[in-house]
C-alpha cells in the first residue's frame, strides 16, 4: 500500500510531499529513470531542474586523438542551444576521455544493449563521424529530425555521406589526394562543418580528474630541471620514429640536465621499456627518467606537467594541444594541415623529406614505411631546446 505522505530522511534531501506533489520530471538533464539523480532529492521544487529541449547523438567509437579534436563541438552545441543534451556513442576503452568533457551529458558504450536501445530513442540531431560499418549502419536506423556525417547501408551496402557538408568528410576517407592536395581544413573544422557550425578556434576540452593528476605528479617526483615528455606512441607503425632516434634525443636532453617523462599506450610498452633500460645504463635513475604504464586518465594528465612535448601525430600530440604545451611534432605520412590548428603558434612541425610524404596513410610504400626515418634527430634536439629557451 502506498503511504499518503512520503517522509524526508537520510540522503533523500527534499521536503515532505503528499502523493499529489510528488512529481517526476523526465525532461531534466539529470534524470536517470528509476533511481534518484546525483542531487539525491525528489523533482518537486528542485532548484537543479535543468530542462532539455534538444537531444543530440554524436557517434565516434575508437579514435582517442579525434575525440580530443572534436572535443570543442559539444561545448559549441551547448552554447548555441543551452537546452541541448548530448549523448556520445563510444567504445568502452575510449570512454574515459569523454568523461573528461563536462559538455557530454551521457557517455553511451557501444555494445549490444546500445544497439538494441538506440532505435527506440528519438534525437533532434545525429552527427556520425564513425567509419565502422556496425555503428554507421546503426545510424541509418535511428529516429532523428536531422542526420549528418557517415552512415552505412543503402543500395550499395557501403558508407555514404549524409548532407552536403559531409561530402568532403566522406572524400577524406576515400582517397589521399582529398587529404594531401585539395584539403586545407583541420579535422576540427571538418567535424564542426558536418555538424553545421564554423570552427572559431575554441580550445580542446579536457578536465583531468584530480586523483589522476596527483598520480601523474607522483610519477614525476621533485623537479630538478626542465621537464620534457617524449611520446613514443603512434596508432600505425608508419607513424613511429625509430627507437634509436629516441635514444639519441634522450641522451642529448639528459646532457642538458632535463627530466624526461616517457609516454605511450599499451602497444608502445616494449619501446618505452627498452628506452628506459638504455638510459638506466647511462646512469639515469628515476629522478631523471620517469616511466610507468598509465591509465588513460593519468596519460591525459602527464603532458600538462612538463615544459615541452616531443611526439609524432598521435593521441599524445593532441594531449599536448589540450594542455597548450610547446610541442615538437614529427610528421611522416600525416598531413600537418589536418591536425595542427591554424591559430596555434607553439607547435614546431618537422616533416619527412621523402617526396611521397604526406600520403595520408594510404601508403605507396605498401606499409613498409621509412618516411619517419628521414627526420633527423639533430633537428629534433635543436627544436626541443629552442622551445625550452623561449618558455
Amino acid at each position: 500500500m502506498i503511504p499518503k505522505r512520503i517522509p524526508a530522511r537520510g540522503l533523500f534531501l527534499g521536503p515532505v510531499h503528499t502523493m499529489n506533489t510528488f512529481v517526476i520530471r523526465p525532461d531534466c538533464r539529470d534524470f536517470v529513470g528509476g533511481m534518484p539523480c546525483r542531487h539525491s532529492r525528489p523533482c518537486h521544487g528542485c532548484p537543479h531542474h535543468d530542462p532539455v529541449n534538444y537531444r543530440v547523438l554524436i557517434v565516434m567509437l575508437g579514435l582517442l586523438g579525434d575525440m580530443l579534436i572534436a572535443s570543442p563541438l559539444p561545448a559549441r552545441i551547448r552554447a548555441e542551444r543551452p537546452g541541448a543534451h548530448i549523448t556520445w556513442l563510444v567504445d568502452e576503452a575510449c570512454a574515459p576521455i569523454l568523461r573528461m568533457n563536462p559538455y557530454v551529458d551521457e557517455v553511451l558504450i557501444h555494445d549490444w544493449e546500445a544497439a538494441a536501445q538506440l532505435p527506440s530513442r528519438r534525437f533532434d540531431a545525429v552527427y556520425s563521424f564513425e567509419r565502422t560499418p556496425s555503428a554507421a549502419a546503426l545510424v541509418d536506423r535511428i529516429d532523428a529530425g536531422h542526420k549528418a556525417g557517415l552512415a552505412f547501408g543503402g543500395p550499395q551496402h557501403s558508407l555514404y555521406p549524409m548532407g552536403e557538408a559531409a561530402v568532403q568528410f566522406f572524400r577524406q576517407n576515400t582517397w589521399n589526394d582529398y587529404r594531401t592536395i585539395t584539403n586545407t581544413q583541420t579535422w576540427t573544422e571538418l567535424y564542426f562543418a558536418v555538424a553545421g557550425y564554423e570552427y572559431a578556434g575554441e580550445p580542446y576540452v579536457l578536465h583531468v580528474p584530480e586523483a589522476a593528476q596527483r598520480r601523474a605528479e607522483g610519477l614525476l617526483g621533485e623537479r630538478t630541471g626542465p621537464r620534457i615528455c617524449l611520446n613514443l606512441g603512434g596508432s600505425l607503425p608508419t607513424k613511429l620514429w625509430p627507437e634509436r632516434y629516441w635514444a639519441e634525443l634522450a641522451n642529448a636532453l639528459l646532457d642538458q640536465d632535463a627530466q624526461l617523462a616517457l609516454l605511450g599506450g599499451p602497444t608502445d610498452r616494449d619501446a618505452c621499456e627498452a628506452l628506459v633500460r638504455h638510459l638506466r645504463m647511462r646512469g639515469a635513475d628515476e629522478t631523471r627518467v620517469a616511466y610507468a604504464p598509465l591509465s588513460l586518465e593519468e596519460s591525459a594528465a602527464l603532458p600538462g606537467l612538463v615544459d615541452t612535448v616531443v611526439t609524432g601525430d598521435s593521441f599524445g600530440f593532441h594531449l599536448a594541444l589540450a594542455h597548450e604545451k610547446p610541442t615538437v611534432l614529427l610528421l611522416g605520412p600525416s598531413n600537418g594541415a589536418e591536425v595542427i590548428p591554424k591559430h596555434v603558434e607553439h607547435v614546431t612541425a618537422l616533416r619527412s623529406t621523402l617526396p611521397c610524404s604526406p600520403c595520408a596513410h594510404q601508403v605507396a610504400c605498401g606499409g613498409v614505411g621509412g618516411c619517419m626515418d628521414t627526420i633527423d634527430p639533430s633537428a629534433v634536439i635543436k627544436a626541443t631546446l629552442d622551445h625550452l629557451t623561449t618558455a
